[in-house]
């Protein structure tokens, strides 16, 4: 809709109006767009909406209209014009640095049971080196009890862990089922653990701000905006149950979730933790194009999916003798495929984000290198190993001057 410098009306353009102009010229009749400066379709207490004039006879058709619970006692709805999936904007996602790759591959009450089983060996395997003269088949040995080789018992423990192997210093049946059950669980533990971590580094780094629209159910962080007073708008705060009311109780809390202009909701997705659905794919293509036209970047990802479509049919008042010929030729339009010609003729083009979009994630299945982010988190636990040697040397240090100096009094 193109309006000149007084706010008439002068150019209509589109897939509805396409649609328009094949009806009047398939039914032969002749229309002109009602000028106004109105935009709002419902009502409000100080300002009439479209369907007030529809209701008093100013106009006899009303173009787009999502149908609501409360305009269906006064209006009549035509076979939708329109099926329309629900496609929304999110940011384009930044890389994160997998610093937590070295601990993912597990739940945390793998690593917990893991945790607690490691001192169990340990202990079990010093306690029967400490008690080995009584497993060992001679009759006159010592009744001397070892001391309990923690160092041994601790080395061999971590070592088989870290899949560096192990030496057991006993040679009794009970040691060597302690040792050899202990070598089947991290012989299963590290091919595991191996196997997942490769999988998990080499997934892209860049995850979405949301994989689908229902994701918003778990993320109270991420806000879902849309134009106000748009079918979107009204479809959701109209909704009384399931998802859809879900939705529209997540625009109700929050004041900028109505935006007033493509522009401002564009904004809000840019700065971060914001989805923008129009409900109308086009409008979504148009605003790709515009900002990468503003700032030479793509900055919006479009998402889409058979999630649920949007119905946009054509509304009439009640009992009104026209809506039967426009249900005829809609129906004609769509099955010969013009409605949807239309609409890709009118789409902008946003090809360049879109192949951009593509590409990257068809490198990134492609690519098999890895960079020092996606092994960040291994040289993090070095670094706490060179911190945590260098605090135990510098223990060490002190206890050796202590007994040095307390050896030397003595004397």
């Amino acid at each position: 809709m193109v309006r000149n410098a007084s706010g008439h009306i002068v150019k209509l353009d589109g897939a509805a109006t396409e649609m328009l102009n094949w009806l009047s010229q398939f039914y032969n009749f002749t229309y002109s767009p009602f000028q106004t400066n109105t935009t709002v379709i419902d009502s409000k207490p100080n300002q009439p909406g479209l369907i007030n004039h529809l209701l008093h006879g100013d106009i006899d058709i009303l173009i787009s209209v999502a149908v609501t619970r409360s305009r269906m006692p006064f209006l009549d709805f035509s076979h939708p014009a329109l099926y329309i999936p629900i496609s929304y904007l999110i940011p384009v996602p930044d890389s994160v640095v997998k610093i937590e790759a070295v601990v993912k591959p597990f739940q945390p009450e793998v690593w917990l049971v893991l945790a607690l089983a490691m001192p169990c060996v340990i202990l079990a395997l010093a306690l029967l080196h400490r008690n080995a003269n009584i497993f060992l088949s001679s009759g006159n040995s010592s009744s001397v009890k070892r001391k309990p080789r923690w160092g041994h018992s601790s080395f061999y423990v971590l070592g088989t862990l870290l899949n560096q192997g192990g030496h057991l210093y006993e040679k009794f049946s009970s040691f060597y089922w302690i040792g050899g059950a202990w070598c089947i669980v991290t012989f299963v533990i590290v091919n595991a653990y191996n196997s997942t971590l490769i999988s998990h580094v080499t997934l892209p780094n860049a995850p979405p701000l949301i994989k689908s629209i229902y994701d918003l159910r778990n993320r109270p962080d991420v806000r879902f905006v849309t134009d106000r007073n748009l079918n979107v708008d009204a479809v959701l705060l109209s909704a009384d149950s399931g998802f859809l009311k879900f939705l529209g109780d997540r625009l109700r809390e929050y004041p900028q979730s109505r935006c007033n202009s493509t522009r401002e909701c564009v904004k809000l997705v840019k700065s971060g933790s914001h989805v923008y659905s129009s409900g109308i794919t086009s409008f979504l293509y148009r605003a790709m194009k515009e900002d990468y036209e503003a700032t030479g970047q793509c900055n919006l990802e479009l998402k889409s999916g058979n999630y649920f479509y949007l119905n946009v049919p054509w509304a009439f008042p009640k009992q009104s003798q026209h809506m039967k010929y426009f249900n005829r030729g809609i129906m004609q339009m769509r099955e010969a495929g013009l409605v949807d010609f239309w609409i890709k003729k009118f789409q902008a083009d946003a090809r360049k984000c879109l192949l951009k979009q593509h590409e990257s994630k068809m490198k990134k299945q492609l690519e098999k290198r890895l960079g020092l982010d996606d092994l960040m988190g291994s040289f993090v636990v070095l670094a706490v190993g060179f911190l945590a040697s260098f605090i135990i040397f510098i223990v060490e240090r002190i206890a050796f001057y202590r007994f040095s100096r307390q050896a030397t009094a003595a004397k």
